[in-house]
């Protein structure tokens, strides 16, 4: 999924009665909703009739035939040859007739009246080729849950409410994380077995409308008219139609294929795609950026359904290759809309439960911080985007990186506990402590140094991701930046995640000294088996004649060890595993 967030965005930015009422209002703007593209009743060019060549000489009268076969018999042909021939003739003058400027039969010469209306269909076809570049191209999946939201609104009410984590806890409650999201998959899977055929057919028919404007929007328009060039005798480009009749015949499928004017249904949800990252700016009016994209997606069709009206391409056909069979074939495409719905929804779901066990977990240790900090809050960095203290309150202010959760965890971990109650017992030892080892000393001196400047580098981090800071301006430098929405976002997830990876470097940093200073201590107290870490030789001296040093150090090595384990917790957790 290219854009993961895009469907529960849209839905949330935009409730149903909204989208309902934007619905009316278009229908009511529009005024050629139910007129056709392409009007195939009765017209021969169209293919409403099948040119049968054969059976049409077989019922001529008799002498008629005869007469044929004496005409073949001197120019070498069939007499049906010679009959085709002439029916080919008939339409290319009736061509010249009805559509004059368009096609010149006599040379098989397409005139300046044709490279001018496929110029202007190009042209408009371009506004579906955005149009589908910012909504389906995007994220297929997601748009055709936002399309069936309106075109099946119950079953997709149902699909939320039955999905829903929250919801499915309630129902189950004291079910294990595993059994809710299996309750969740049982209840998407009922949602999407309770889709009727003749639901599924209005989507089919969506998915296919998708794809023939597709097609329109991607054709090879640019091939065609390099075709054309200036002829003596000609005002304006001209060129062979055979020379270019399979693109013709292409370009006859799709618009063939394409009949009828895309649903509303189709147009708003392709609208509402366009506008989500607009609909961030300030002053956005919805219905006003609709409206306008409608005029826009009018005029289009409309000089689609005229190109129909004005160019008989089908006759254009019959006539260049000499066949009065060449019939236009419906394209395919659509068929995966189901699959891709399906798809989506699964992956949705499976999103939602992570999201819904993580924050589960988030609350479990929110609870062992108020245990381990004694009442105490996380105390967020400024500058960076968090969700905590409370993970049910989103803070979208700042910069979005791995990590946060922890640098938040390490800077209250360094106010509260290290520097009142910890650092009383590792300074006297930093100051007095004589180690059998001198690289002892010096594993020791690394990780207190480490830890003692927690809020040090954390207070530079800052810095560098704030307005003022480097990593900062240039993010904020990224998201100003006026190029494709492709290319900002790329420059923008580079910044995220070049101050991510520096985040980490601080977390494995502070976790390493953490480690480190447990096994020192616990040398300090009973030497490791493997000799490497050894206790003091002034261990005596210090302890005096009580225990309270050494209880000390037992409990800040306790301290220690429980800040790493939970540090271990909250990777997992960051991590989404």
């Amino acid at each position: 999924m290219e854009e993961n967030g895009v469907f529960n965005r849209l839905v949330m930015a935009l409730p149903m009665d909204d989208r309902k009422n934007l619905l009316e209002k278009l229908n009511a703007q529009s005024g050629d909703s139910d007129q056709f593209l392409y009007n195939d009743s009765g017209s021969p060019d169209s293919g409403a009739e099948i040119m049968d060549i054969k059976q049409r000489f077989d019922v001529l009268p008799w002498y008629t035939r005869l007469f044929f076969w004496f005409i073949g018999l001197f120019g070498g042909k069939t007499p049906l040859q010679i009959f085709q021939g002439r029916q080919v003739a008939q339409v290319g003058r009736l061509i010249e007739e009805q559509s004059p400027g368009i096609y010149d039969y006599e040379h098989d010469l397409l005139l300046p009246a044709f490279y001018k209306a496929v110029t202007d269909l190009k042209d408009s076809a371009r506004f579906f080729y955005d149009a589908l570049d910012m909504s389906v191209n995007r994220d297929k999946g997601a748009f055709y849950v936002f399309l069936a939201s309106l075109e099946m609104e119950d079953i997709h009410r149902l699909l939320l409410e039955g999905t829903d984590p929250v919801k499915v806890a309630e129902k189950h409650a004291g079910a294990s994380d595993q059994v809710l999201r299996q309750m969740g998959i049982l209840a998407m899977d009922e949602g999407i077995a309770a889709i009727g055929d003749d639901r599924r057919v209005v989507m089919y028919y969506n998915a296919r409308t998708l794809n023939c404007l597709k097609e329109l929007s991607s054709f090879l328009f640019d091939r065609l008219l390099v075709s054309f060039a200036n002829h003596r005798g000609r005002q304006g480009k001209v060129c062979s139609a055979h020379l270019v009749n399979n693109y013709l015949r292409n370009l006859n499928n799709i618009l063939y294929s394409l009949k009828e004017t895309p649903p509303m249904t189709l147009l708003e949800s392709l609208f509402i795609f366009i506008l989500q990252d607009k609909s961030e700016t300030p002053e956005f009016n919805m219905e006003t950026e609709m409206t306008i994209l409608l005029g826009q997606a009018q005029k289009a069709l409309a000089v689609i359904r005229n190109f129909n009206k004005t160019v008989p391409l089908n006759r254009i056909l019959r006539c260049a290759e000499k066949d009065m069979s060449i019939l236009p074939q419906t394209i395919s495409g659509g068929e995966d809309w189901f699959s891709m719905y399906k798809e989506y929804w699964k992956h949705t779901v499976d999103e939602q439960f992570n999201d819904y066990n993580r924050n589960h977990r988030r609350r479990e240790l929110l609870k062992d911080f108020q245990d381990f900090f004694k009442g105490a809050e996380l105390q967020v960095l400024a500058g960076v985007e968090s969700d905590f203290p409370n993970p049910l309150e989103y803070n979208s202010i700042g910069m979005p990186l791995r990590g946060a959760f922890c640098l938040s965890f390490l800077r209250t971990f360094h106010s509260v506990l290290f520097v009142p109650e910890l650092n009383l017992v590792l300074r006297p030892i930093l100051i007095d402590g004589e180690f059998f080892k001198k690289e002892n000393l010096t594993e020791f001196n690394d990780a207190y140094n480490d830890l003692f400047k927690i809020d040090e580098i954390l207070k530079h981090f800052e810095g560098d991701i704030s307005i003022k800071g480097d990593l900062g301006k240039r993010y904020i430098a990224a998201k100003m930046d006026m190029s494709s929405l492709s290319v900002k976002r790329h420059k923008v997830q580079l910044l995220e995640d070049e101050a991510s990876d520096e985040a980490k470097k601080i977390i494995d940093r502070i976790g390493d000294a953490l480690e480190l200073m447990v096994k020192v201590l616990e040398g300090i107290l009973t030497k490791a088996p493997d000799g490497k870490f050894d206790t003091l030789t002034n261990l005596a001296d210090m302890s005096g004649k009580t225990d309270t040093f050494a209880l000390g150090i037992t409990n800040t090595i306790k301290t220690l060890s429980q800040a790493r384990k939970l540090m271990h917790k909250i990777s997992i957790m960051e991590a989404g595993r």
